[in-house]
This record gives structure tokens, sequence and C-alpha cells, in this order.
């Protein structure tokens, strides 16, 4: 964080500091730490999703079994993610918690980097009042998993802070890691990457154009040379090695053909649409999805009127690029219109309304400063503005709260396997469940979980057979539902753990067509998950029964 000598305008157009900023920073910072491990350490290791974590954990499991991300495996995600997750379990060992560790972590840092990018342009108040609400409208929802959205928000947040400190800051160098971090953005989530390098490079330009900004225009063309050596210095090798390794064509089929043709039409979900009662309960969230972008519009409207008059400075050009970011990251809701996808947006949204917040409340504050001609009396007013906000901001959050955290689930619910290490309610059903899958797979037997399980390789400790670790309507061609099948049957998985067969007939006939010609029905579990098991092999009767630990673990287990 920033120093006494870090505040090359404190306020942005306000150069200096009265007092030394260090304790001061150091208790927000010690706040924001409080808060999140408050609200982090109680549940973190709560919950299980058998869907998108089950495909981050294998996918960097397979990873560590030596497999290249997208061109062993098939993912929408770009690579680096899965290698971040894979050197966690390198570090902390091949578990779920190890995973939520790496998630704690994101969930306290991120909150820490909205501040600091605060801190270059407003005072304390306003940047400890940007970071708050990442501690709710953030990671918990996630349950904590470290997926690459949020990893790449880490990334593109800390390289934000270091542009900023190489311009605002006049400390060039640091021009070098903010590229550098960019690229991990664009490799951690290819269009967080690339909003975040437009937003960048409009700054710059921005600050080339400003009048009575802190670098001249050669030291900012050394700064956009430091800033994209960084970029390619990360890029570059990452993208010979994935060439020499062969993954660079299907990268590209996956991260970019299949997202700007295939994905709005598989994945989205309708814009919601205001209802009663909006702002008093759980669903006020809902208010997030029109608040963003009409403070968008409205700085962007109040920027234009400036630019009319005349007015472009530093102010006018950090305006400019928190704008062209927020809007830039709010895109992602236009093609997936559900909570999950909004909240990946926000963060350099909080940052904006600081920004906004400030400029709107200085005009006050200068009217009771002339008025009074008293120092003490524009402390107070800028005290009671930010004190009146701030209490509409808790009580927001405090809406929220309900629909937003998750559960903390006592340890007696922790889930005694290997692998795991999460808290689940049920926890000995899921154990004897897996215990009795990996009883009919031997270790280095393949399993196939279809559609959508992957959970399930990672917990068995079992290889996926095939490159899909997901199956999901329109988004395999026939051609690859057929590549699947002569996969599975190249190497023909010992068991095959199926949900949703009705929905799967509808899109996906000619796989559940090969279970059902092959394989037979061994057990039902609680209605939601059948097990299969080739046609002509020899299953203990009593699994099928149910007269075992593992067959009545079957009979009982209904689902997560």
């Amino acid at each position: 964080m920033p120093g006494k000598a870090s505040y090359p305008a404190e306020a942005i157009g306000r150069v200096g500091v009265r007092q030394n900023p260090f304790i001061g920073d150091m208790m927000a910072i010690l706040l924001l730490v409080s808060v999140c491990l408050f609200i982090g350490l109680p549940r973190f290791r709560s919950g299980l999703d058998l869907g998108d974590e089950g495909l981050l954990a294998y996918g960097a499991a397979r990873v560590l079994d030596g497999q290249v991300p997208n061109r062993d495996f098939v993912s929408l995600q770009p690579p680096l993610s899965f290698y971040t997750a894979a050197i966690t379990f390198k570090v902390f060992g091949t578990s779920l918690c190890s995973l939520r560790i790496l998630g704690l972590s994101l969930f306290i840092l991120i909150p820490l980097l909205i501040y600091g990018i605060s801190r270059n342009l407003c005072g304390r108040a306003l940047s400890l009042a940007a970071a708050l609400p990442a501690t709710i409208l953030g990671l918990p929802y996630f349950g904590f998993v470290p997926f690459a959205p949020w990893q790449g928000i880490a990334a593109a947040l800390a390289s934000v802070l270091f542009y900023f400190r190489a311009t605002l800051g006049r400390r060039r160098y640091l021009a070098f890691p903010a590229g550098c971090l960019a690229g991990c953005t664009v490799l951690l989530r290819q269009d967080e990457g690339f909003y975040l390098a437009v937003s960048t490079l409009v700054y710059s330009l921005a600050l080339n154009y400003a009048r009575g900004v802190p670098i001249s225009k050669p030291e900012m063309k050394r700064v956009v040379a430091f800033w994209a050596s960084g970029l390619i210095a990360v890029l570059l090798p990452f993208g010979i090695y994935w060439t020499a390794k062969g993954a660079l064509p299907d990268m590209f089929k996956q991260l970019v053909v299949f997202p700007l043709t295939i994905y709005a039409k598989t994945s989205s979900s309708p814009f919601p649409s205001v209802s009663s009662g909006l702002t008093f309960g759980p669903q006020a969230y809902l208010v997030l999805y029109y608040l963003a972008p009409l403070v968008e519009i409205l700085a962007a409207l109040e920027l234009a009127r400036r630019f009319a008059r005349g007015r472009f400075g530093l102010q006018e050009a950090t305006l400019t690029f928190l704008v062209a970011w927020s809007a830039l990251f709010y895109c992602q809701v236009l093609a997936r219109s559900d909570l999950c996808h909004l909240l990946i947006t926000l963060p350099p949204f909080f940052i904006l309304c600081a920004l906004c917040f400030k400029a709107i409340q200085a005009p006050f504050v200068d009217i009771v400063t002339q008025a009074y001609k008293n120092h003490s009396a524009s402390v107070l007013a800028k005290t009671i503005i930010c004190g009146l906000a701030s209490t509409a901001v808790l009580c927001f959050l405090w809406l929220l709260t309900p629909a937003l955290l998750c559960p903390a689930l006592p340890a007696a619910d922790r889930v005694p396997l290997e692998r795991a290490g999460v808290r689940l309610p049920g926890a000995d059903n899921l154990k004897a469940l897996v215990e009795s899958l990996q009883r009919l797979a031997p270790p280095g037997h393949p399993i196939l979980c279809l559609p959508y399980q992957p959970m399930f390789y990672f917990l068995c400790n079992r290889p996926n057979p095939t490159r899909w670790n997901y199956l999901w309507p329109g988004d395999q061609t026939l051609a690859e539902h057929q590549a699947l099948i002569q996969q599975a049957r190249n190497n023909p998985p010992t068991i095959v753990l199926t949900t949703a067969e009705a929905d799967m007939q509808s899109y996906a006939p000619a796989i559940l067509d090969y279970v059902h010609q092959e394989y037979r029905l061994i057990g039902d579990v609680g209605g939601v998950m059948r097990i299969y098991v080739p046609s002509g092999s020899l299953i203990n009767s009593r699994l099928q029964t149910g007269d075992s630990p593992g067959g009545r673990a079957l009979s009982r287990f209904n689902g997560f």
C-alpha cells in the first residue's frame, strides 16, 4: 500500500496530505482484513459444487498429471487458472480445502487492492467505502472457490494499482509489472484481460491529452512501452510453450471462436426485470443490474460536459479510465445476466462510485467552507455526508447478506475424504458413496460422469477417458458427441454416472444410447444419479440391493 510519499494527488486535484497517512491506512487495512476473516473463516470450507468447482479441481489434477489445458481437455477458461490451482495443490496438498485456501486469499486480496487503487484517487474514508462492498458482493456467493474470473479480477486490480503508481506516483518502472499482471489477466480470463488492456490504453491516451498531469508526454510514451514490454514478457513465453505443445489451435477455438459464435446462444440468460418489494429483501441485488450502467452513463455524460467546456485534466483522465473499465466489465452481464456474472463485473464499479461520490460531495464541502471560513466546519460537513452515504451502503449490504453469504457449517459436517476437507450436510453419505465408486473402479480405471459432475473424477481420483469434463446443451456438435463416444470406447470407463437423463435425451441422445447399450444400471442414488457398469461385468449383488455400507449409501444419498 502507498506510504506518505505515494499520494501525488491524495484526492485528485488537491496535492499533498496534512498528516502521515501510514497509521490511518494501516488501520483501514486491518479493518478490511478483519471483516474478511470474520466473514470468510467460518464459511470458506462450506458447501460443494459438483460442476464448476469440480471442473477447476479436476482440471488442475489433470495438469498435475502432465496434461495441457485445451489440448488434452476442453476448457472455456484460459489455462493459467488451472496452473495456479495446480500450484496450490503442490503447496498445500491435493484437496478441495487447499483450493478454498486460495479462494480465501483472493477474497482478502481483492478488497485490499480496491482500497489501494481508490487511495490514489480519494481519501481513506471513500477508499474504505469502495472496498467494503467487495466483502459481501463477491467470493462468498461462490463458496470461496477461486474460479478463473476471480483470479483474473485480482490480477487486473493489481495491474491497475501498479499502473496508477507508474503514472500518478512518478514511478515509471512499475509499468512493467503492471503489464506482466495484465498478461496474467489475459491468461486467467481472456475477456477481462481484453477489457483491461483496452481501458489501460484509453487511460494512457487520456493522460497524454490531459492538461496539468504529473507526467510529460515523453514519459508517458516510456510508461506505455514498459507496460507493453511486461505484457509481451508474459504472453510470448507462454505462447511459445503452448505452440510447441500443439495447444494453441485448440485454445483459439475454445477461448475465442466459441465465445463469439456459440456461448451467447447456449448460455445466455434473460436480463432481470424490476419487481415489487425490490429494495426490502434478498432480491435487492437486482438494483445493481441497473445502478451500474446508470452511474456509468451519468459519469460519461459529465465527462462529455467537461470536455465540451474545455476542461480535461487529471481528474477527467482518471474518470475516463474508470468509466471505460467499469463499462467494459459490465459487458459480461450482457452475455449472461445471472447473479454470478453480475458480481464479477463490480470491482471497477466500486472504485468508480468512490470517485463520483468525491466529485459530488466537493461542491457541498466548498459551500460550507466558504460560509463558515472554518476548516473544522468543512471536515464536519464531509464527515456527515460520508456518514449518511456509508449508512445507506451498509443497510443495502445488510439486506443482501441472506442471499449472498453462504451458510457457515459446523466442523461435524466435514467430509472425511482425502481430497475433500470441506463441510457438507450428509458428509458421511458422500464419503460412503465415493468409497463405493472407488471399489467399483480400482485405481487407474477410468470413470465417466455425465453430463456435468466432474467433482467425482476429483474426489474418486479416477481419470476421465475423454477430453470433455462437461456436456451442455448446444455447446458440443454431433461430431463431438461421436468423438466422445469413440474416446470412451478406446478406454472403456469402469463405471458411468448420469444425472438428468431426460434432459440429456434432448441434446445428447447418441451418448445416452451408447451408455444404455453397453452398460447396465446397478444403482439409483436418491432418484438423482444413476450408476452403470459394463454389461458383462460381475457386480456384488449386495451393492445392487443396498445390503452393504456402500449400497446403503447409494439408497439414502439425496444429492447436494
